[in-house]
């Protein structure tokens, strides 16, 4: 999958720009994540080489919503593999998202004005107010991310998107080279400590990469965290959510 052309970037919340549709992931920190690191949650142990399973792979088309689409292959994955995540779930996590971000708009029916885009941590919130899980904890660092890979599971990251990131090469790898083109949410679901890679499931079918997944070196991973990049790891994760939620248009 080739990255598309582009006239012109288009214009996300909070005056972020993507020049693909797909990557609408929107930069947001709050210093309080990081008195929740999930490192704290993990017995003192040496990262392991360690793959969760994954049996759904969601493609967002040419729409944006790729932080409800990480979202969703993190929540699809073990250790709970929550089943019944549709198009229509994953749109309305979306959608309230965009409603509670700190940015007004959206692309939700009725929105003003009209904005594609939100952040990782308004979509996780979503989720978990749902019920999916009970908590969060965040990874800043790669040593964190490999722990949490190791031990904890799958992890939903914002990331980031280069140029060089939109194909696999011949080795199933993306890598951070050319551009920057926008920001993307993926679902990282395993770490091989040997090889130094982490292994993601991207939103763009089971076509994309191998079988719809792409292997990133350590040093790549460790240089997106540093520019703004962010990983999150959802804790007492549920077979089913409490309710669902519809988004309505706004009167």
């Amino acid at each position: 999958m080739v990255r598309p052309p582009g006239p012109k970037p288009m214009i996300l919340k909070n005056n972020q720009t993507t020049e693909d549709p797909r990557l609408d992931r929107v930069v947001l920190f709050d210093e309080r994540s990081k008195a929740f690191p999930i490192r704290a949650t993990i017995e003192q142990k040496k990262p392991r080489s360690y793959t969760w399973r994954c049996m759904e792979w969601f493609d967002q088309g040419r729409e944006g919503k790729c932080v409800a689409y990480g979202i969703g292959h993190e929540l699809a994955a073990r250790p709970s593999e929550i089943t019944g995540l549709t198009p229509e779930v994953l749109q309305n996590i979306y959608w309230q998202a965009q409603r509670n971000d700190p940015w007004p708009g959206g692309s939700y029916p009725g929105a003003q004005p009209f904005y594609d885009g939100t952040a990782v941590l308004a979509g996780v919130k979503e989720a978990q107010s749902l019920g999916y899980f009970g908590s969060y904890r965040w990874s800043f660092s790669l040593a964190e991310l490999n722990m949490g890979l190791s031990y904890a599971g799958p992890a939903v990251l914002g990331l980031a998107w280069y140029e060089g990131m939109f194909n696999t090469d011949s080795q199933g790898y993306i890598r951070v080279t050319g551009q920057v083109t926008g920001g993307h949410c993926v679902c990282a679901r395993g770490v091989d400590i040997k090889n130094k890679r982490i292994l993601i499931r991207n939103s763009w079918s089971a076509t994309w990469g191998i079988n719809g997944d792409a292997w990133i070196t350590f040093d790549d991973m460790d240089r997106l965290l540093h520019e703004q990049g962010e990983a999150c790891f959802f804790l007492d994760r549920k077979k089913a959510p409490r309710r669902s939620r519809v988004v309505a248009p706004l009167s």
